[in-house]
């Protein structure tokens, strides 16, 4: 099989509110085209981590580099230009545009409707995650879980290198969390980006990913497979706080 490349690495990042440490010295690395699977218990630093990749939070310390171009310093403006994406735990969209307007804010056409590659682009999106059918619609009239793909496909509407979710499956019942783990996988084959996700649903983060790395108190404690990781009782002990 194919090596893969790294297409986002991250090295020692620390980040501090005021004399609290919530990352103390994370590395991590991101594959070409994979699903990397970022679990812990709450207070671990998950949420922060993602925030520091993305521009959100400025690191008091280590470095971000993306497709071998430090990114430390970069606005969150511009790691959105050099291709990183994001979700929120609770979705930003603009309630009162439709599922349309809103994908087309993402490829930055709002403005622009007679714009081909808007249309096609957005067009695209809304076919292959399923929301053909509510595309006129104004979002905040929508179902939470038709919400959570519309902040899904808008953030893929700049063809994105990277695809960061923060909690995908918060507020989803039993079936749309099945619905969301399938459109993960389509979206890795399709689209081909590399995604980074992080969610409390462990059979979703379990099912989905190519490796998971578990954080705990601002800390990696592992880095592999999913099927392994609960195997390791400094994991257990972290989820459950006893150890067998």
């Amino acid at each position: 099989m194919t090596e893969r490349s790294t297409r986002l690495r991250v090295t020692d990042v620390v980040k501090r509110f005021g004399g609290v440490t919530a990352l103390a010295g994370v590395d991590l690395e991101l594959l070409d085209g994979e699903v990397l699977g970022l679990i812990g218990p709450n207070g671990s630093g998950k949420t922060t981590l993602v925030n520091c990749i993305s521009g959100v939070l400025k690191v008091d310390g280590g470095e971000i580099v993306l497709e071998e171009e430090p990114i430390t310093g970069a606005s969150r403006v511009k790691r959105a230009r050099r291709g990183i994406a994001r979700t929120f735990q609770t979705p930003k969209l603009f309630g009162e545009l439709t599922v349309w307007e809103n994908i087309a804010v993402g490829r930055g056409g709002l403005n622009r409707d007679r714009d081909d590659s808007v249309e096609q682009r957005s067009e695209e999106l809304i076919g292959r995650l399923g929301l053909a059918d509510v595309n006129r619609e104004v979002v905040s009239s929508l179902p939470y879980g038709i919400q959570r793909r519309v902040e899904v496909a808008r953030a893929l509407a700049g063809r994105p290198s990277i695809l960061l979710l923060d909690e995908p499956a918060a507020g989803l019942n039993d079936s749309e969390t099945a619905a969301l783990l399938g459109l993960l996988r389509d979206v890795r084959r399709m689209l081909k980006c590399s995604i980074l996700v992080i969610d409390h649903d462990m059979n979703l983060v379990l099912d989905v990913s190519d490796r998971v790395q578990v954080l705990d108190e601002g800390r990696v404690i592992f880095v592999g497979r999913p099927e392994d990781a609960f195997e390791q009782p400094h994991v257990v002990e972290a989820y459950l706080g006893v150890q067998d």
